[in-house]
């Protein structure tokens, strides 16, 4: 399953679009060409490969909290477990893109914090 999230950019003054790709065997966050992924291991944690999620979001200038990678991975495996269905998945997942944003666009916006984020 596939589940598009619209997620702003400061750097670009835009909406960004991650795709997220659901399956039994993994789970894939993409931004353009940088992506992070989850791959299932039996009675162990999932390995993450590829880039480090919260590295892609900081290229465009977004500072998710620490967890948010652990929230992807929860929201995927509910799904996998059949715990929520798909358009549950969809609808979490989107709050935590909603979330994503409000944390970002009520970043300080001073003079003195634009030289930093």
């Amino acid at each position: 399953m596939i589940v598009k999230l619209r997620i702003f950019s400061p750097r670009w003054g835009h909406d960004d679009t991650y795709t997220v790709q659901l399956e039994h065997e993994f789970l894939e966050i993409k931004m353009q060409a940088k992506t992070a992924r989850a791959t299932w291991k039996e009675m162990a944690d999932p390995e993450w490969s590829g880039e480090n999620l919260t590295s892609i979001m900081r290229n465009d200038s977004i500072y998710p909290p620490a967890i948010t990678q652990d929230l992807f991975e929860h929201a995927w495996k509910s799904w996998r477990n059949g715990d929520i269905s798909e358009k549950d998945v969809n609808e979490e997942l989107q709050k935590l893109a909603e979330w994503i944003n409000t944390i970002t666009k009520e970043k300080p916006h001073s003079s003195f914090w634009s030289k930093y984020f």
